[in-house]
């Protein structure tokens, strides 16, 4: 067994966020790159007063950098990145192999509404604990759209899905279309190029609107988001506390409004690349409550799907597979 590496986390209060023009995507990758490369100047120049008091100097950070540096090697694989509001900071989180181990690590940068460095850390992975881990959905699920689409997110461990960290979205997935092995055309530097952009989306199961969120514009291929996380988003609640979020929806492409019921297969909207997305996919989970990240997700399990050319009669799809509803090519 490897031991793991130090671990240091702080998060302290600051002012509220604000809105900002940060790139803070481009922030979190700049500042990954200045500790992997032994920059520990540069990093203590941004570090709050706080930070500055764990660190003691910048040779504080430096030793950090040569334990991770002897322990686990170089970085060898991304598997994720994002940025998210988490209460008052925003957070860059990266999701990583090194060449010394195999298992995922999480890179995470926190920063105040100014840029600020208020929390870093460098540790295993792991999935959030959940009371519902064999948990049966109540209602019957099919796949949310037709066609063959790749599962990029899902899964229940953080390697094979990044939002397995994440107590609301501990079973979510992310899921893009995909044709002849490829998810896009010609050189996939714009959104129309995806071949899931603009796919319609479909009502897993039949229930009643309870939110709806539309009006935000589809981003640039790779560009930082400056909008609500989700996008555009559709949420359906099928009663028995069993809440479906399906979120990124393309921009005024939503078919349905709050109180509509919707029967399952009908479209509710197209796939798109709004929010905290920086290429086209639905983001898809079941939570017990109606409001984002303020619940416990829920496993989402399908019906009568095939995943690699195989018949699943109710499962849970997981990173890789290429799934299609049974009866629809």
């Amino acid at each position: 067994m490897k031991t793991c590496t130090l671990i240091l986390t702080l998060i302290l209060a600051t002012p509220v966020f604000a809105q900002t023009r940060i790139d803070f995507l481009q922030v979190g990758r700049s500042y990954t790159n200045l500790f992997y490369n032994g920059k520990s100047t540069d990093i203590w120049l941004n570090l709050s007063p706080e930070m500055k008091k764990v660190f003691g100097d910048p040779d504080g950070i430096l030793g950090m950098h040569l334990q991770m540096k002897k322990q686990f090697g170089d970085e060898a694989e991304v598997i994720d990145e994002q940025v998210i509001l988490q209460g008052e900071f925003v957070q860059y989180q990266r999701l990583v192999r090194f060449e010394k181990d195999p298992s995922a690590m999480m890179v995470q940068w926190s920063f105040d509404h100014n840029g600020v460095i208020v929390g870093f850390y460098v540790r295993p992975a792991a999935a959030v604990e959940s009371q519902f881990l064999d948990y049966k959905d109540k209602v019957a699920l099919r796949l949310p759209f037709n066609g063959n689409w790749l599962v990029l997110a899902g899964g229940r461990s953080v390697s094979e899905n990044q939002h397995a960290g994440t107590v609301d979205q501990r079973f979510a997935y992310d899921i893009t279309a995909i044709k002849h092995g490829r998810i896009f055309s010609g050189d996939g530097t714009r959104p129309e190029q995806y071949f899931c952009f603009g796919r319609a989306i479909l009502a897993p199961g039949a229930g009643t609107v309870v939110e709806v969120n539309d009006g935000i514009p589809d981003n640039p291929i790779n560009a930082p988001f400056d909008s609500p996380p989700a996008g555009n988003l559709v949420v359906i609640d099928y009663g028995y506390s069993e809440y479906s979020f399906l979120a990124h929806l393309k921009l005024g492409s939503i078919k349905v409004k709050v109180g509509d019921q919707v029967r399952q297969g009908q479209q509710i909207g197209k796939c798109g690349n709004s929010g905290d997305a920086t290429t086209p996919h639905l983001h898809i989970h079941l939570q017990n409550t109606p409001v984002l990240f303020k619940g416990e997700g829920l496993p989402m399990q399908f019906q009568s799907y095939i995943a690699d050319k195989r018949f699943v009669g109710t499962g849970e799809p997981v990173r890789g597979q290429i799934v299609r509803n049974k009866n629809h090519k």
